[in-house]
């Protein structure tokens, strides 16, 4: 059974956008808590943010605001849980906020400002509890600060796709997954703005669902059923919580139509 993360200081109201705002996560809370046995995660250390971006990236965030560097630990910890669970064998999907996957190594922009699946990634290879992951980001924009940090480690593949075509967009990434070698683990940074009635105005809900199943089968055929997934964007607030369950439920291996849709 698929957990989430969540913690109610991901709605602290710091500015970053009127997007990128609280309600987001309150409605994808709401609607997944009845399904979803929630995990609450502790902020991230230090160490763990310097694993994939530099002393001054840290502190440049520390000078935005508390509000927003406090959150910002505690994205980037939601990430940790997520990916510590799966490494335990249970998938979950982490409700936090910021995103990160525009985040780089000494950059931030995009309503992110620490790359949370990064720092997830990066901490379980030095533990040494992966040698090789995975990286699909199915957000509408490319997740450019994730493909600057691992730029030039072997052990990380990014997979990040795009097409104006609906279901041309859908084919070029199980083409993706299907190349995936043995892995360790799957990460998933999941981005909903590529919905048929947000900016990216492609899927269909029942798309959602399409993708979180091929990234269980994949995960389950060649990760050893390790894998997880973390919120990135996702604007249209009327379908959002839907598009998630949806989403989630594919995580999950359900077949047939998602209860969301």
């Amino acid at each position: 059974m698929l957990k989430i993360i969540y913690h109610e200081d991901y709605l602290t109201d710091y500015f970053t956008s009127l997007a990128e705002n609280p309600l987001r996560i309150s409605i994808i809370y709401n609607k997944l808590k009845d399904y979803y046995a929630t995990v609450e995660p502790e902020k991230a250390s230090k160490e763990s943010i310097l694993r994939v971006h530099s002393q001054e990236h840290l502190e440049k965030v520390q000078q935005e605001s508390m509000e927003t560097y406090q959150t910002a630990m505690l994205a980037a910890g939601g990430a940790l849980c997520s990916a510590h669970l799966a490494c335990q064998g249970q998938p979950s999907f982490a409700i936090i906020r910021p995103p990160g996957h525009h985040a780089g190594r000494s950059r931030y922009g995009g309503f992110c400002f620490f790359n949370n699946i990064a720092v997830a990634v990066a901490e379980l290879l030095e533990t040494g509890l992966i040698r090789k992951a995975v990286i699909v980001d199915i957000d509408m924009h490319r997740g450019d600060g994730t493909q600057d940090i691992f730029a030039e480690t072997s052990s990380v593949c990014v997979i990040d796709v795009w097409s104006r075509q609906r279901e041309a967009y859908l084919e070029l990434l199980q083409d993706e997954l299907d190349r995936v070698e043995e892995a360790d683990i799957i990460a998933v940074s999941a981005g909903f703005d590529l919905y048929v009635e947000d900016w990216g105005g492609l899927l269909e809900s029942s798309d959602f669902h399409r993708i979180g199943c091929a990234i269980h089968e994949t995960a389950h055929a060649k990760a050893r059923g390790r894998y997880f997934s973390l919120l990135e964007g996702g604007y249209f607030l009327n379908d959002l919580g839907k598009n998630v369950l949806a989403f989630c439920q594919g995580l999950e291996g359900k077949k047939g139509e998602s209860d969301a849709v």
